[in-house]
């Protein structure tokens, strides 16, 4: 008989009075990113780890080397061809 997996419990994160400038700012990038709020704080917790893990790149970099990594899992990745320049 297969184990039935279960689905991690719901967290709860709470935004006091002085935090509401930045819930707000969350909500705006969230629906500019086509996310949910708790997809963008998702996104925000992964990034934020990520960086922490590798403090001397920009985010910048780090963003980009997400979204090469999510093209070439796409299938969109070329070989580097060595010593050609175009």
């Amino acid at each position: 008989m297969a184990k039935a997996t279960t689905a991690p419990a719901p967290i709860s994160v709470r935004f006091g009075k002085e935090e509401r400038s930045m819930l707000q700012l969350l909500q705006a990038r969230a629906k500019a990113s086509h996310r949910t709020l708790a997809e963008q704080l998702k996104y925000y917790t992964f990034l934020g780890m990520v960086a922490a893990d590798n403090p001397d790149l920009p985010l910048s970099m780090i963003e980009g080397i997400l979204e090469a990594r999510e093209e070439f899992r796409a299938g969109l990745g070329k070989p580097y061809e060595w010593g050609v320049t175009r």
